[in-house]
């Protein structure tokens, strides 16, 4: 079954990445604004490189039982690559969860465009997938990643430490099936 990555919203399209967008990925994961809060995506080029080749890959492979995809986020009136959002494991949780993350370019921040991509990924895992449950967690000091996911819907649950030792805002969303 040939399954489609691609979810438009009113301005944004989720949609798979592409060996082209190297360069616009390459410029996302040399900000600050990004790295400072997800330091494993500052990468070098040819660990860029191999990456989107693995996530590109990944696409022929999707399992609606083992969750593990990444998006880009483009923007619909410029076409421009401006993140990225996907659901995935995540070594700090339980292997069997799946973790909600994104990511949006500085200069597209505050314009509701992670709401967006977090609600529109969410619709589609609940709705392509048989996951009941996504959660999120988020770094305490983070209040724009908290504020998109409670405009996005998705559920405060408690501040836990995790393996790594630091603590996390916990979140959860739920299937409506």
């Amino acid at each position: 079954m040939t399954r489609s990555f691609t979810i438009d919203t009113d301005s944004i399209r989720l949609r798979a990445f592409a060996p082209q967008d190297l360069d616009a990925m390459r410029a996302l994961t040399m900000q600050t604004e990004i790295t400072d809060l997800l330091p494993d995506w500052a990468m070098t080029e040819a660990q860029l490189t191999d990456f989107l080749s693995f996530i590109i890959g990944s696409y022929a492979r999707f399992d609606p039982e083992d969750v593990r995809i990444l998006l880009a986020i483009e923007h619909k009136d410029d076409e421009r690559l401006i993140g990225w959002c996907g659901v995935f494991p995540n070594d700090l949780l339980d292997p069997a969860e799946r973790e909600v993350a994104y990511a949006v370019s500085k200069d597209y921040r505050n314009r509701g465009y992670a709401t967006s991509a977090v609600q529109a990924m969410l619709a589609w895992i609940f709705r392509h997938t048989r996951l009941e449950r996504v959660a999120a967690i988020v770094k305490p000091m983070n209040d724009a990643s908290r504020s998109v996911l409670l405009k996005a819907g998705v559920s405060t649950i408690d501040r836990r430490r995790l393996p790594n030792g630091q603590e996390y805002d916990c979140f959860e969303a739920h299937s409506h099936r």
